[in-house]
């Protein structure tokens, strides 16, 4: 799943340890209530009357029962439990408050939302009728007619669609917007698995560097064992300088593991939109919600919910609706008008009826489209980009359906692995280190064989980690498929 997304980070992908970074998270510290009961021995200087009431007030009374050491010690034990468990569960939900940052903040995230709402704003314009011609003219040379000249004329016109065209660029408008805000919410997914790509990531480095000091602390036992049996010379000077090699090869990784941390820090920063430096606190263990549904389920859910896929049906329902726009289009439109003459008097004739009587004038017209050839390359255009469509949802269904079988393969494999590394490979090599190094304090066993397997049980940790890291991926994808972060127009404070 990691190759999907792996073009915005890839600068990282040839180090040793693979691209991760991961950052000490900051111990959650409180204090534990410590239970005091007082006694008359706690006060050093009583005087006079004072002395008797605090005596009193820190005796214990007939019914009150005395709580043993040992109760009071499970009560604090009990409250430590409490605190560690709120620690545990601030630590889990750092990573949606992180997520919820980033749906506010993420420039990406806002320019695709002011895409939609532009988009819903072509529906008024669409679904108007034209604008109405008014029309003045001012005769030069006076018509004249009998009951006098005309002077000027202005006319009033209003053209109108073919019956139905209106509500029909509406819907195309409505279609569109909806596919805009799918798309938003698409964006929005993406930036969502990202940073829980980003957040394994953190988290399998933090751990890689802390296995990585561990097993140097552990060679460095190893090189003041073979120092003390070469000083007493049991051991040549090679076994020294094995250890010495391999104490400073896992310096160096894990200075390169450190770097790491910080890009892949600066890189979730960014999809926070906040300042480069910014404080990230990376929690022990992966924590993420298994879906218990079944593949067909899972497949059933992608297909109703995935913003991708119901892009794909808001852009064929537009498209369906420009088809009969277009064959509308085709169809005569129509117009009325209103005409207003003013008319002057004639001053030859007397008494003439009707004498500068102003004239007015109704119209209709139509506009009768001959040429057809445009229009019916309109109408086909229509339908081909109609069945474009339709074929797009059959590729993508596809292919989310394939994206779904390589996410449930891959998470089976990752429970597989961590299985393997957790419950076997790493308890049988640490036997056998365990072994080893009794047998080369006491004799000359083979320091070699001890480095390899302290090199192989580095690998397996790693492993195990690993697995960790992929199952957890594995299971943001799917979750990514399903379009489990959708909301809805309602949710978004912008």
């Amino acid at each position: 799943m990691r190759r999907l997304f792996q073009n915005n980070y890839s600068a990282l992908s040839n180090v040793s340890f693979r691209r991760r970074a991961s950052e000490r998270a900051k111990e959650y510290s409180s204090d534990i209530p410590q239970i005091k009961s007082g006694t008359a021995d706690s006060i050093s200087s009583p005087q006079g009357e004072n002395y008797e009431q605090v005596k009193k007030a820190n005796l214990p009374s007939k019914g009150k029962k005395i709580k043993s050491p040992l109760e009071r010690g499970f009560r604090g034990v009990f409250y430590m439990f409490i605190l560690l468990l709120l620690s545990s569960t601030l630590k889990a939900q750092n990573l949606q408050i992180y997520q919820q940052e980033a749906a506010e903040n993420n420039p990406e995230l806002k320019a695709s939302f002011n895409r939609y709402l532009s988009e819903l704003e072509s529906r008024p314009q669409v679904g108007s009728l034209p604008d109405s011609e008014v029309a003045f003219a001012y005769f030069i040379s006076p018509i004249e007619t009998r009951v006098g000249p005309q002077r000027a004329r202005i006319s009033v016109t209003q053209m109108f669609p073919w019956f139905g065209s209106l509500s029909e660029k509406r819907s195309v408008s409505e279609a569109n917007a909806k596919a805009q805000f799918e798309q938003f919410q698409e964006q929005r997914n993406r930036i969502f698995y990202q940073m829980e790509m980003i957040w394994s990531d953190l988290f399998e480095l933090k751990q890689q560097i802390r296995i990585a000091e561990e097993n140097l602390s552990i060679i460095k036992t190893l090189l003041e064992v073979s120092l003390s049996r070469y000083e007493n010379g049991l051991t040549s000077q090679v076994d020294v300088l094995r250890a010495q090699i391999e104490q400073e090869d896992l310096k160096t990784q894990i200075e390169l593991l450190k770097d790491n941390r910080d890009l892949m820090i600066e890189r979730f920063n960014e999809l926070r939109n906040v300042e480069e430096s910014s404080e990230v606190v990376i929690p022990d263990n992966l924590t993420t919600s298994m879906t218990t549904k079944d593949r067909d389920e899972l497949r059933s859910t992608i297909r109703e919910q995935n913003p991708n896929l119901n892009k794909l049906r808001y852009r064929e329902e537009a498209s369906k609706e420009m088809v009969s726009l277009a064959d509308r289009d085709g169809k005569p439109s129509f117009g009325i008008g209103f005409d207003y003459i003013a008319t002057g008097e004639r001053s030859d004739v007397a008494n003439l009826p009707d004498n500068g009587k102003d004239a007015f004038v109704a119209r209709v017209s139509f506009k009768i489209p001959l040429f057809r050839n445009k229009y019916n390359a309109k109408v086909q255009q229509a339908e081909l980009n109609l069945n474009s469509v339709q074929q797009d949802i059959i590729t993508l269904e596809n292919k989310l359906e394939t994206d779904l079988l390589t996410a449930l393969r891959d998470r089976n494999d990752a429970q597989r692995r961590f299985n393997l590394y957790d419950t076997k490979q790493i308890q049988r090599v640490e036997q056998a280190i365990n072994i080893m190094m009794e047998s080369y304090s006491s004799d000359a066993s083979d320091f070699e064989e001890i480095l390899r397997l302290q090199r192989k049980l580095l690998e397996y940790q790693l492993k195990r980690i690993q697995a960790s890291a992929d199952l957890y991926v594995a299971n943001s994808y799917i979750n990514y498929l399903s379009g489990v972060n959708n909301i809805s127009e309602n949710e978004i404070n912008y």
